[in-house]
């Protein structure tokens, strides 16, 4: 295969990861276009989702339970290099044995297992194998999720301007990097462009070293005693057993094809839906700022449970015997 084909594909992945992970609740306005972007931003949500998406997909099937619990894996980067879930810049409702409890269930369980790695692995697939990845609503209300992305973006965004000029940059770049690959790229099974094991080895070091780096170099005063990294330690060795359990068992399985696919106008009018979305958000929390707050208050509230029953689902399907399916 061409190696600049699957750099391109790798690309286009990270920028979706980017994109729906950090763009998406205005964590990261410019990914594209400021050096803590290019140097970290880009990369980190890259090597995470190349890294763990190779490791579904080559040794097991792509379904919600594999990817899921390979998504948490990419959440826990809060402990380590953000501290998050240690230490919130912001005030932190509920903290128990050092660990930020909602923090934890949203940003961990919830927000990096779909919006960094599950959404865009699935937008992905539509480019290539066209497997049906993306949970059933984006798949038949892509426009609604959209409008809900544009008030998630609006909720930490300083202005209708920036909302406009981040949104309106990011998605107009990937739109590019989607079109230059239909018209040049297309054609391959995804498990075919991603990193295979000789690329992995130069892959998983990277994003070891960006841990590292990162870790230490990002308010490293903000690392907690044994008792809250003990937590971290045992959580990320269950959820590593749990996904090694899942990726046996996802073998034999089949995964549903989807039935649609990403055409240049549904793309277009999805990008606007979002941009004008979140100005129209932004241009009403100018004057009506508690609606920030009950937009983050309602991502806490459904991210949260979504993400204990989805890891729930996962821990009962991967110890489910087998006969049971």
């Amino acid at each position: 295969m061409d190696k600049r084909r699957k750099y391109v594909f790798w690309l286009i992945l990270a920028s979706l990861s980017a994109l729906f992970g950090e763009v998406s609740i205005g964590a990261t306005l410019y990914p594209f276009f400021t050096p803590w972007g290019l140097a970290v931003i880009l990369p980190l949500y890259g090597l995470h989702t190349l890294v763990l998406g190779s490791l579904v997909y080559r040794f097991g099937k792509p379904r919600f339970e594999t990817l899921y619990l390979a998504g948490v894996i990419f959440g826990l980067y809060e402990a380590y290099i953000t501290k998050v879930i240690w230490n919130p810049t912001w005030e932190s409702p509920v903290q128990i044995g050092g660990i930020a409890i909602l923090e934890f269930l949203v940003v961990v369980l919830f927000w990096h297992p779909f919006m960094s790695f599950m959404v865009p692995l699935g937008v992905a697939e539509l480019l290539t194998s066209k497997r049906k990845l993306l949970p059933g609503f984006i798949l038949k209300k892509p426009f609604v999720f959209a409008f809900i992305l544009g008030a998630l973006e609006s909720s930490n965004s300083p202005s209708p301007l920036h909302s406009f000029l981040s949104l309106a940059s990011t998605l107009a770049l990937v739109l590019v990097l989607i079109h230059l690959w239909k018209k040049d790229y297309a054609g391959e099974e995804m498990v075919e462009l991603l990193p295979a094991r000789k690329e992995l080895k130069i892959l998983v070091p990277a994003l070891l070293t960006y841990y590292v780096v990162l870790g230490l170099g990002i308010n490293r005063a903000a690392i907690p005693g044994l008792a809250p990294q003990a937590f971290v330690w045992v959580f990320y060795a269950l959820t590593f057993y749990l996904l090694h359990r899942a990726l046996k068992k996802s073998k034999g399985l089949p995964v549903e094809r989807a039935e649609c696919e990403l055409s240049k106008g549904s793309m277009m009018k999805f990008s606007l839906i979002w941009t004008l979305s979140g100005v129209l958000f932004s241009t009403i929390e100018m004057g009506f700022h508690e609606l920030k707050f009950a937009i983050i208050a309602l991502l806490w509230l459904v991210g949260g449970t979504i993400g204990v029953l989805s890891f729930v689902r996962s821990v009962r399907w991967v110890l489910r015997p087998e006969t049971e399916g």
